[in-house]
């Protein structure tokens, strides 16, 4: 007979504190309902004579050579037999008893089984073992009632055997089933129906079989008597051996597949990540999108291993055809051009047409093809609508568009959950299907696990690869302009004029200006060249490494919101394209106003950048933007370039006669502490991303009285300069940190390397400075501080204080430079 009881006593086994309270709770129910049964069967007697010995026996015997079946949870069973040959002729109480040592056989012999292979799973967890004692007992009480009603019909003997042996076998088949795949569904949160079908043709196939058996075996028992049990054992072993080998076979045959299938996966999955690999911004895209997908496709209710096995293979390769796209398009960090974009819509169709000529088992085609397809019919490349499209296309298209939403980019921070819900709400009946959305929306914290989840568990094929040669990973391609230079010059007479006004007034060299003032003149012009509802004119502060808002022209209710508005240097839009010198243009401006409240929010729509540098010399950035989702034309965008570049020419003259910033030391050239800070920051996401170590060496120029109102200290200060810049190499940054005091940051150089420099160091400056007449009757000396990131710690702060404790703590660092005893 075929029973679904292995269920509980095979698979990982779980503690009790392990099931949910539901399955804890059932199982106390159905506990509490077999002990009437259990004294229902002893209470009617039986006869426990030497025959039953020998039926159990045998029972015992054949339940040791339960075969399970593949891919499901039940079991065949030849036991169950002589459990209703017990009943038949010996009576309830002796076929419980039979039932029992058939099931405690039948767990014993599996868990030695098992643990052969895995000790874990050899283990009797005892609560369900009392559950299925406790099923026993009230699948015999059914099938007691079964025979009692046939028999209390009058029925010829005959008859009356075949009628209670089919109505025995029904009833107990439908009691098991129904309590066990009740028990299976509470403990493992599968779905009841879905649990009571798997295999439920076969087992009740079985279970007919079995009676038939039985009724055989009775005939013969009525002519021969007990022997016919011992008869009976050969005939299972040999069924025994028969289902072994096929199983066998059959397992074999599987495992082959297996393989193959994961071959096959695995050559998806390396084809996927040399998409993933070419696009720099988007790395561990497919593999987050995978698994969104697939997770979103569960909840949606898609449970057939085929569809899932599509669904995760098409989330793979549905990026596919961007290996035709050009890299400089793919890693470009502004908006595309309009034949920019047409080129990447093409990435669909050449993905479909890349793997129309291999024969997947699954539909994988639709994914590859229609993951930008809209509900509404906007999408591309075949404008499907609805239903069209298929669903899993359409959770695709969302996990897509999610991942990209909350991907951590250069230019902006991912968006908030809110944000998310109101975004996909908005979409909701436009982009993406509203069933999926309330799926998504549903699950949306679940789903977060699972991104994390594939995040953590992913390989960064460049970052292997830097760390295995020692090399810097190549750098995507720059993305080259698009526009005609001479484009930005086209236009009417106002154009032209307000151009060659912004002109001569950076040619003017004005000394007496201020920043306000020259943002103040361009922002007048500013409204010829380009539209825009809104402008900011963000002005750089290298002290506490943001960008500032320090004039704003527009709408009078956006100038007063955005006045005075501060944002990071290498963060959300505006600071980010002041920092890297790299425009951008019409992407949504969202990341720039995260920090104001919902209600306060402008509500822009798109945006174009323009950094103002000159030299290396970060000064800001220019910000203009739109209330329609009106794209910026090239022409609009290359004048804003330009005037960027214009307004930074006049700003570095400001600060070259303010040294308002204190870019760099008058007396060495060097540059100032404030450079430091500002370079540190990138120095040290460099040697975290490839994993190299960063020394910090603090020089101090000493002496036994205070020299630095010296006449000739500054000359002192830019021996040492000047050495340390030729000895340095060009990675190295060295920056004068006060008035006695140097900073060099090497890359790539480790505490070892370090300590070889500062020696080579103190003996080459002890050589040159003895040769200064110096006019000095006291001994200078130069103390040397080194530290080491990450070893001694991330941040710069942390970093100096180490190197200056070193420096101070250790005598040996002190070396002597020189003494000049010349009398002045």
């Amino acid at each position: 007979m075929t029973s679904k009881r292995a269920s509980l006593l095979q698979g990982q086994p779980m503690l009790w504190g392990e099931h949910p309270w539901p399955f804890r709770f059932y199982l106390i129910i159905v506990c509490c309902l077999s002990v009437p049964a259990i004294g229902l069967c002893f209470a009617q007697g039986g006869t426990f004579s030497p025959e039953w010995i020998f039926l159990t026996i045998t029972s015992v015997f054949v339940a040791t050579v339960n075969i399970r079946l593949p891919k499901i949870s039940s079991v065949i069973s030849i036991g169950d037999v002589f459990v209703m040959l017990g009943l038949l002729h010996f009576g309830p109480g002796p076929a419980l008893l039979t039932y029992w040592a058939d099931i405690t056989t039948a767990t014993l012999s599996n868990a030695f089984r098992f643990r052969r292979n895995d000790k874990s799973l050899g283990r009797v967890r005892v609560h369900r073992f009392v559950l299925n004692l406790g099923c026993c007992a009230l699948v015999l009480t059914v099938m007691d009632l079964s025979q009692k009603v046939i028999r209390s019909l009058g029925w010829e003997s005959r008859l009356e055997l075949v009628a209670s042996l089919i109505l025995m076998a029904v009833t107990a088949f439908s009691t098991n089933q129904f309590i066990v795949s009740l028990g299976i569904s509470l403990s493992t949160g599968q779905k009841f129906r879905e649990v009571w079908e798997e295999g439920l043709p076969l087992s009740l196939l079985n279970a007919l079989g079995s009676a038939a058996a039985a009724g055989l075996l009775t005939s013969f028992y009525t002519r021969v008597g007990y022997l016919v049990f011992f008869l009976s054992a050969p005939i299972a072993a040999i069924l025994y051996q028969l289902y072994s080998f096929y199983i066998a076979k059959y397992e074999q045959a599987q495992k082959h597949i297996t393989d193959l299938n994961t071959l096959y996966l695995q050559t998806i999955e390396t084809m996927a990540t040399a998409v993933d690999a070419k696009d720099h911004y988007t790395h561990g895209h497919i593999r987050r999108v995978q698994a969104y997908s697939i997770e979103l496709a569960r909840f949606m209710g898609i449970g057939g291993e085929q569809e899932l096995t599509a669904i995760r293979a098409g989330a793979l390769l549905h990026d596919i055809g961007k290996i035709a796209i050009p890299e400089y398009i793919l890693n470009k960090p502004s908006g595309l051009t309009e034949s920019e974009y047409d080129k990447m819509r093409l990435h669909p169709v050449v993905g479909a047409n890349m793997l129309k000529n291999i024969n997947f088992p699954y539909p994988v085609l639709p994914l590859v093809r229609w993951h930008h397809e809209r509900w509404d019919g906007n999408g591309y490349p075949d404008g499907l609508k609805g239903e069209e499209i298929p669903l899993s296309a359409r959770i695709l298209a969302l996990a897509d568009c999610y991942d990209a939403l909350t991907t951590n980019r250069p230019y902006r921070s991912p968006m908030p959950q809110r944000e998310i819900i109101e975004f996909f709400e908005r979409e909701s009946g436009k982009a993406y299907d509203p069933n999926v959305v309330a799926v998504f929306i549903k699950n949306l914290p679940h789903l977060e696990l699972v991104g994390r989840a594939a995040w953590t568990c992913q390989e960064d094929v460049w970052q292997n690869e830097s760390r295995r040669e020692g090399l810097r990973p190549r750098q995507p391609d720059r993305a080259e302009p698009t526009s005609i230079y001479s484009g930005a010059l086209n236009g009417d007479l106002g154009i032209q004029r307000s151009l060659f006004s912004i002109l001569e007034f950076t040619r003017a060299n004005i000394k007496s200006l201020h920043p306000i003032d020259i943002f103040a003149f361009i922002g007048m012009r500013l409204p010829d060249l380009i539209v825009f509802d809104t402008a900011i004119f963000y002005l750089a502060n290298l002290r506490t490494g943001t960008i500032e808002a320090k004039h704003v022209i527009g709408d009078q209710r956006d100038v007063l919101m955005l006045r005075n508005l501060s944002l990071s240097l290498e963060q959300k839009l505006s600071g980010w394209a002041a920092a890297n010198n790299q425009p951008l243009c019409n992407l949504p401006p969202f990341p720039d106003f995260q920090n104001h409240a919902a209600a306060q929010r402008p509500a822009f729509q798109l945006c174009a950048i323009a950094p103002m540098n000159l030299n290396g010399m970060v000064h800001g950035a220019i910000s203009v933007y739109r209330h329609q989702h009106t794209k910026f034309s090239e022409e609009e965008f290359r004048r804003l370039e330009l005037v960027a570049s214009q307004a930074a020419v006049a700003l570095s003259r400001t600060t070259d006669q303010e040294q308002a910033n204190g870019f760099f030391d008058a007396s060495t050239g060097l540059p100032s502490e404030y450079q430091l800070r500002l370079m540190f920051h990138q120095i040290a996401i460099d040697a975290s991303k490839f994993g190299y170590s960063v020394a910090i060496l603090i020089f101090r120029v000493q002496s036994q009285k205070d020299l630095r109102l010296h006449t000739d200290w500054d000359y002192f200060i830019r021996v040492t300069a000047g050495y340390l810049t030729d000895r340095l190499r060009e990675a190295a940054l060295l920056v004068r940190y006060s008035a006695d005091e140097f900073v060099a940051i090497m890359p790539r150089s480790d505490r070892a390397r370090a300590e070889a420099l500062k020696r080579r160091f103190q003996d080459d400056l002890s050589n040159i400075l003895r040769t200064v007449d110096t006019g000095l009757e006291f001994e200078l000396r130069i103390s040397v501080g080194i530290a080491t990131l990450p070893q001694d710690g991330l941040a710069l702060e942390t970093l100096l204080s180490v190197a200056w404790q070193r420096m101070s703590g250790h005598q040996e660092v002190r070396h002597r430079v020189g003494g000049w005893s010349i009398p002045c």
